[in-house]
């Protein structure tokens, strides 16, 4: 029965009139935009078409706001009507017509073309001749005709009717080699009349002529060939040509065979870009390796991250030292591509031999024998090879001269570093003016300085990127690079605007995810889901559920594939845009509970590392319990140690809280601000600490913990307070009193009344109000059991007594206090009760006491490493040395405290500071 049977596969004919059959019958598929978009997939059939090229092909560029929608929907229909399921799939970067090669016309005629040609090489002429006809016979009139007003379909059908004028030629050589000569004549007459710069075509008339015994008609055919070359296109004949001529006038027998001589150079390089920019040190690179070369094999590989400009530079250095070379051959390699396989070492090799002259007959089939000749016809040559996109070193290795007579210039997405006597180039993004030059260079115009420079920022200095940006906007005469901006920034991610023609950054990238292999594109699209904008390997971990040198090793290999970047050692992060890729593959390829609990790790991990190093910067710090997690946290053996890793992750950790509040763990989110509230305080980042104890209030008010709304109150005074902003200082901290005395909560209760005595302190308000505070804290600590806590208010109450004036009694509440943190290794409170006696000693004359005491003291906050209160110790440390004459000294302290403050965002303080140095 029919339904036992697999439905069969469509038919697709594209040169000539446009069909699709299934058997002998034609689909009937609809109006002219849905039969463009299928020949738009047919043209591109195994590779991924973007929307955005669906879209510029259907509409140009004035699209409907619904054209993307309206794609979808045509997909939808034609899905229907092929009728064959997984035809059309879906991809992240847009969609895939999966097409077996032999049911596309196009496709099954350069098959056979490469079939003929390869016979043509290995000098079986007659099977060659028959395959080029059979190939040919395809051709039922202009490939894609009826689209000629598609950009995209017009530039595919001129690359098919380029391979078709070359399969024509290359028939006609076929039949030449067997012999054929008058049957030709007709054929070729016309070919020159349609093609007047093909000189091949010239070249194999007037052999055809010649063996017709039409000796005068051949020299003819030179005489009007050579006039059409120069009249129309300014060439002279090529030496070819030339040779053929002679060869007509010498009467050589060599013309009734397959003609002889020697070969003319082979230039195989692409076109250079007329658009070129920047890449002056790279170039120079380039060029001192190949100038210094001597005698040694110069071998220079470039490798970089997908759309960086590789290819660009190599081509654009190659035409630099072509002169210098007699051959120029490129190959690409395949390395990333999506509809083909990299290219195997055996079958590069058989190209490039071929390319170079070497008959298929002399080719061995031993893959050592057939790189042995690669090298030993490099060795008697002067070549330049471009290998281009290379998939890893073992493909490149067995392509590498051994001799210094050639260059090679490799590229690779891949960093090739275990090919030996390679020099490794490795391209970053663009130096800002270099990308402004670039896009200028593309759209044309001055354009708008600033603007400018926001696209090529948002396009984050990418070649690829800046050269599409620039390609809208040159095709939009009413865009402005202001309005060009604008898209780009408003856009939910800018790769969606990044797309124009065939070409799309997010296709790119999507090679370069479709060739790593199930692990790597695993933890590379969960590293899309990173809140922070870097990371290390105990975090990607944590995030990938792996151990350590798992994702260790992991991290080094999406380096090495230019998916990640490296800045310092051990932290990691992504180009802007390829975390907007890796962030869309985790929404479309991970399923949501997996995505959920791969960010819950990682958060748990920030959590969990900020809260023991927090521990660790002062054990004074009231604790908080933190659930078990499914994580390990990040080693933190001391204090130093924990510095270091919030000085290294701790935008890490405020997007973790970030992203704990979008998911509403809100115990998760109040914890990390009392687990940052430590280190906050140390550098001084006090507008951050507010920012984390507001969104950690607001959780506290919806889990209804009083508790740590009152913690949070507390924290929220002790930072307004130094700011100036005294009402939400005293709001606070009379609202975490409050509270603390509602849950009986002493600890809390003597922590606000320590507070309230510091804000009273900074305002300058009445000290018998900061001593009322300040019992009434010291009396809660010894209830509570907390003498350390005890110990620094009896420092506290020391100073207020010296201002005061009671400076006997300040001292010896100082002493004692400063003695009792001695003896409980209380670094915080020696350094606290240290300031106190140097405030004593300034208030009683005694200045060189005063330096001494403060001197002390601001060793032990850079051994805390506190540069809070190293900026305040060293603006008083200043005003003593101005005390004692010493004003250099004083210069010196109060511009380091004024440095230390602006690089906390505390401009109000460096003024205040700022002032005094002008004063004096």
């Amino acid at each position: 029965m029919e339904t036992d049977f697999a439905a069969p596969q469509p038919q697709f004919q594209v040169l000539g009139p446009f069909e699709v059959r299934v058997r002998d019958s034609v689909l009937d598929l609809g109006g002219p935009r849905i039969r463009t978009l299928l020949a738009v997939l047919t043209a591109n059939a195994g590779r991924v078409t973007t929307v955005g090229t669906m879209v510029e092909a259907l509409w140009g560029p004035e699209s409907p706001p619904d054209a993307h929608r309206t794609v979808r929907s045509y997909i939808s229909r034609l899905r229907r009507a092929l009728a064959v399921d997984q035809l059309i799939v879906t991809h992240p970067a847009g969609y895939v017509l999966r097409l077996d090669p032999h049911v596309v016309d196009a496709r099954r005629f350069e098959r056979l073309v490469e079939a003929g040609r390869d016979a043509l090489s290995a000098g079986r002429a007659a099977n060659a001749a028959e395959q080029l006809s059979l190939a040919l016979t395809l051709w039922r009139g202009e490939a894609y005709g009826e689209f000629a007003a598609t950009p995209v379909l017009r530039a595919e059908a001129a690359r098919l009717e380029g391979l078709r004028l070359g399969a024509v030629e290359d028939r006609v050589d076929a039949e030449l080699a067997t012999g054929a000569g008058v049957a030709l004549v007709e054929e070729l007459t016309a070919l020159t009349d349609r093609h007047p710069g093909r000189e091949r075509l010239w070249g194999q008339l007037m052999t055809a002529l010649y063996r017709s015994g039409r000796q005068v008609e051949a020299l003819d055919a030179f005489l009007r060939a050579r006039t059409v070359l120069v009249e129309r296109f300014g060439l002279d004949p090529s030496p070819r040509l030339s040779e053929i001529h002679q060869q007509v006038l010498d009467n050589d027998a060599r013309l009734f065979g397959v003609p002889a001589g020697d070969e003319p150079a082979r230039d195989d390089l692409p076109g250079d870009v007329p658009d070129f920019a920047g890449r002056d040190a790279e170039l120079a690179l380039l060029a001192a390796a190949r100038d210094t070369g001597g005698h040694a094999v110069v071998i220079e590989a470039i490798d970089g991250m997908a759309g960086v400009g590789k290819t660009t530079l190599v081509v654009h250095a190659a035409h630099r030292f072509a002169e210098h070379y007699r051959d120029r051959l490129f190959i690409d390699l395949h390395g990333h591509a999506s509809s083909q396989r990299p290219l195997s070492p055996m079958a590069a090799l058989d190209t490039l031999l071929r390319a170079l002259g070497v008959p298929g007959d002399r080719i061995p089939q031993d893959a050592d024998a057939r790189a042995a000749l690669w090298r030993a016809e490099l060795a008697t040559r002067s070549v330049l090879v471009v290998l281009d996109n290379a998939a890893d070193a073992a493909q490149v290795r067995p392509l590498l001269p051994g001799t210094s007579r050639s260059l090679t210039l490799i590229t690779s997405r891949r960093r090739l570093v275990d090919l030996d006597a390679t020099q490794v180039v490795s391209l970053d993004v663009l130096p800002r003016q270099d990308a402004v030059a670039l896009f200028t260079s593309v759209a044309g115009g001055d354009g708008e300085e600033c603007s400018v420079h926001e696209v090529v920022a948002l396009c984050g200095h990418l070649p690829l990127a800046i050269r599409i940006a620039a390609a809208r906007l040159r095709a939009r005469p009413a865009w402005t690079v202001g309005y060009l901006a604008d898209r780009l920034r408003q856009a939910h991610s800018p790769l969606t605007e990044l797309e124009a023609g065939d070409r799309s950054v997010a296709a790119a990238f999507a090679l370069s995810y479709e060739h790593l292999d199930a692990p790597r594109r695993r933890v590379f699209r969960l590293l899309g889901l990173h809140p922070g904008p870097d990371f290390d390997a105990h975090a990607a971990a944590a995030l990938a559920a792996v151990d350590l040198p798992e994702a260790e090793r992991l991290l080094e290999s999406l380096v090495d594939d230019h998916l990640l970047q490296e800045p310092a050692p051990g932290r990691y992060r992504f180009h802007d845009l390829v975390r907007q890729h890796a962030h869309a593959v985790a929404l479309t390829d991970e399923p949501e509970p997996l995505r959920h609990n791969a960010l819950r790790r990682v958060v748990e991990y920030y959590l969990h590392t900020a809260h023991n190093g927090s521990r660790l910067l002062d054990r004074q710090h009231p604790p908080i319990a933190v659930e078990p997690a499914d994580c390990v946290p990040h080693p933190l053996p001391d204090s130093a140690a924990a510095m270091a890793w919030f000085d290294a992750n701790h935008s890490c950790v405020l997007a973790a809280r970030t992203a704990a509040e979008d998911a509403g763990w809100d115990t998760v989110v109040w914890q990390l601000a009392w687990s940052l509230d430590n280190y906050h305080y140390r550098r001084g980042h006090l507008h951050d600490n507010i920012a984390s104890w507001r969104v950690g209030l607001a959780a506290a008010e919806r889990l209804g913990d009083l508790a740590v709304q009152a913690r949070a109150h507390r924290r929220l005074g002790l930072v307004y307070a130094p700011l100036g902003r005294d009402a939400e200082a005293l709001l606070h901290l009379r609202q975490s009193l409050a509270l603390s005395e509602q849950v009986g909560d002493r600890l809390g209760q003597a922590g606000a009344h320590i507070v309230l005595a510091l804000a009273l302190t900074w305002w300058r308000e009445d000290e018998h109000d900061v001593l009322a505070h300040l019992a009434e804290a010291m009396t809660l600590y010894r209830l509570t059991g907390t003498i350390q806590w005890e110990i620094r208010a009896l420092s506290m109450m020391g100073a207020a007594y010296t201002r005061l004036g009671h400076h006997v009694r300040a001292r010896r509440f100082c002493e004692s206090a400063l003695e009792l943190c001695v003896r409980h290794d209380d670094v915080y409170g020696q350094a606290d009760s240290l300031e106190s006696l140097g405030a004593i000693a300034g208030n009683t004359g005694d200045h060189g006491q005063a330096l001494a005491h403060h001197t002390r003291a601001l060793e032990l906050w850079r051994d805390l490493d506190n540069t809070y209160r190293q900026a305040g110790t060293l603006a008083v440390l200043g005003d003593t040395h101005r005390d004692l004459g010493d004003h250099e000294a004083a210069e010196r302290c109060w511009q380091e405290a004024v440095d230390l403050y602006r690089g906390q965002d505390l401009h109000q303080a460096a003024d205040r500071i700022a002032h005094r140095m002008v004063r004096t």
